[in-house]
């Protein structure tokens, strides 16, 4: 039995569904492609550039060279402005919220808006001329 591979492209639609090419299908990693390389050269950079950052390669601590190299991502800050998403328009921009506490969560979870609504106020109020 034989396998096929189906892509899709674009945004949808039977138009856009086709078998894949068998040469498209990216080769499987083995566990050697996996291994972190070692540096080998004399010397070796840091940081962006520049001569204060070369440093002397030490063969018998490979790994400190190795650690050099490594740069850590700068941390993500959401932006305190309106978040966009989607295609544009005004109901793909929403504003960021923490968490909410335990009340508004109970309140949501419940599906009771705290507040009464049109209905209710005016169920009230008919209840209230009823007993009159």
């Amino acid at each position: 039995m034989t396998t096929t591979n189906i892509s899709s492209h674009g945004r949808g639609g039977a138009g856009n569904i086709q078998k894949s090419p068998p040469s498209s299908l990216p080769p499987k990693p083995t566990p050697e492609d996996l291994i972190t390389p070692t540096l080998k050269s004399e010397h070796y950079t840091t940081g962006r550039g520049g001569t204060g950052n070369m440093a002397r390669n030490d063969p018998n601590f490979p790994e400190i060279a190795r650690a050099s190299q490594d740069v850590e991502p700068v941390a993500h800050r959401e932006h305190d402005g309106p978040h966009h998403y989607g295609r544009g328009g005004a109901a793909n921009v929403a504003r960021a919220q923490g968490p909410p506490n335990s009340e508004e969560r109970k309140r949501r979870e419940s599906g009771s808006a705290g507040e009464k609504g049109l209905v209710d106020k005016g169920k009230e109020f008919l209840g209230k001329l009823g007993r009159k």
